[in-house]
């Protein structure tokens, strides 16, 4: 009986860490693919576009390039559509890797942290994803 109970209790306990949450509650960076939502803190993300013309390493370029990532964030119910930059020519165009908004009186930061894979000499077609810290304040 003492070991029936124990196997029970063990199954309950693997069970409930091996759940995986639905809406991430996280400040850590989350990959995102083109197209593909996901909830984090809250916020239904959606990456809708990615554009990628950054210089690839070792190459002689006029400009260091950007790569921008077009979002789609809903909370309750009311979207923000915003767009994202890293690299060298951001800031000749205005935008950044970050941005604040407020929904219903709570703020949310957005970071475009990386875009992947890296530009490079090779015309392989891989899909780009990006990695975004989604962060409830």
């Amino acid at each position: 009986m003492m070991k029936t109970l124990s196997y029970i209790l063990l199954s309950v306990l693997l069970t409930s860490f091996g759940c995986k949450k639905k809406n991430l509650e996280t400040n850590s960076s989350i990959e995102f693919a083109l197209n593909k939502s996901q909830m984090v803190n809250s916020a239904n993300v959606t990456v809708t576009n990615i554009n990628d013309n950054r210089c690839p390493p070792n190459a002689d370029c006029i400009t260091a390039g950007k790569a921008e990532a077009q979002l789609s964030v809903k909370v309750n119910g009311e979207t923000k559509d915003l767009t994202l930059c890293i690299g060298g020519d951001c800031n000749k165009v205005g935008l950044s890797d970050q941005q604040t908004f407020s929904v219903a009186s709570v703020n949310y930061t957005v970071k475009l942290v990386e875009v992947n894979p890296y530009n490079t000499f090779e015309k392989a077609v891989v899909p780009k994803t990006v990695k975004l810290q989604v962060t409830k304040m």
